[in-house]
């Protein structure tokens, strides 16, 4: 007999697994030059947004990326995200950017 609970732990694991190509990035963060920027999608707003991994710098559009002082601090934004998906990725404004398939 299975413990309680271990059907769903295999199943979210399956699905990380196999849902692993649909991550990205867009390259290297400007402000901290170690993270990718891995692209997520702002759940209120639907817009996606790249995000470092390393310094939780954030930025909504390319345009931020070359800013002095573009960006913000994810970790003060209180909407929810997820990884965008790649049709979400193509209707924003990171549609022209090269994406790279995040690896783990």
């Amino acid at each position: 007999m299975e413990a309680p609970g271990r059907w769903w732990y295999s199943a979210a694991i399956t699905d990380m697994v196999l849902s692993m190509a649909d991550r990205f990035h867009i390259g290297t963060c400007p402000n901290c030059r170690q993270g990718r920027l891995f692209l997520f999608r702002n759940l209120v707003s639907g817009d996606v947004y790249g995000h470092c991994e390393e310094c939780e710098q954030g930025y909504n559009t390319p345009d931020d990326l070359e800013a002095k002082n573009g960006g913000f601090l994810t970790l003060l934004d209180q909407d929810d995200a997820e990884w965008a998906t790649e049709e979400e990725v193509g209707r924003s404004v990171w549609a022209n950017y090269k994406l790279w398939v995040a690896d783990f």
